[in-house]
C-alpha cells in the first residue's frame, strides 16, 4: 500500500510539476512522512517536547535524521491546495517550533486558524520540517480535519531557497516563503 501511494504521488507530482528535481524532492519528502511515524504531544509544550520520531525503514533515499544546525527565526509561508490559500507564520527555537495557519474552510464557509508543533529533520534532498498536532488556534483542542503540514526546504547552489509542502494526506504544494525580520 506505501509504495502505491509513493508511486501515485511521484505520478500526479510529474504530470503536475515538469521539473524532475521537484518531482524527485516532493516525492523523498512523502516517503519519509510515510516512513516515520509522528506522535501527538500537547500544544501546550511546544518548544519542550518534541514528537517521538522513528525509523522503520532502512531506506536510505527516505531517510530522516536530526538536522545538525537549529534554525531560530520566523517566516511566513503562503501556498495552496485544491484552490484554497493557506498563510502560515512559523517560529523555529532551535529542532522545534510553532506554526500558526489561516485559510477558508468551504466546508464550513468560514476562516478557520490552525496551531501546530514543528520538528525539524534533515533529509539527503534538504531540511524537513515536521508538523504534528494540529489544534483551533489558540486552543488546545485538536483539529478534527485539519491534516499536519510537512515541508522540504533546500537551498540551491545559486543560494536560492526552494520549499515544498505535503501534508498527512499527501496534498503537495509549491511554498514561497518570506523572513520576518525582527525589528527590535
Amino acid at each position: 500500500m506505501f509504495s502505491e501511494l509513493v508511486r501515485n504521488t511521484v505520478l500526479a507530482t510529474s504530470l503536475t510539476l515538469p521539473n524532475f528535481k521537484q518531482t524527485t524532492s516532493i516525492a523523498i519528502l512523502v516517503a519519509g512522512i510515510g516512513l516515520f511515524g509522528i506522535k501527538s504531544v500537547d500544544a501546550r509544550n511546544a518548544l519542550v517536547q518534541t514528537p517521538d520520531i522513528s525509523q522503520s525503514s532502512s531506506y536510505a533515499i527516505a531517510q530522516l535524521l536530526d538536522a545538525n544546525s537549529p534554525i531560530y527565526g520566523s517566516w511566513k509561508l503562503r501556498y495552496s491546495i485544491d484552490g484554497i490559500v493557506y498563510q502560515s507564520v512559523l517560529v523555529m527555537e532551535g529542532y522545534s517550533g510553532v506554526m500558526r495557519t489561516r485559510y477558508f474552510d468551504p466546508s464550513i464557509n468560514q476562516k478557520q486558524g490552525v496551531d501546530q508543533n514543528i520538528s525539524l529533520k534533515s533529509s539527503p534532498q534538504g531540511l524537513v520540517l515536521l508538523g504534528y498536532n494540529p489544534v483551533y488556534a489558540g486552543t488546545s483542542r485538536r483539529h478534527p480535519t485539519y491534516a499536519a503540514d510537512n515541508f522540504l526546504f533546500s537551498v540551491e547552489p545559486d543560494g536560492s531557497l526552494t520549499a515544498y509542502t505535503c501534508d498527512e494526506r499527501s496534498q503537495c504544494s509549491a511554498v514561497d516563503i518570506e523572513r520576518i525580520v525582527s525589528q527590535y
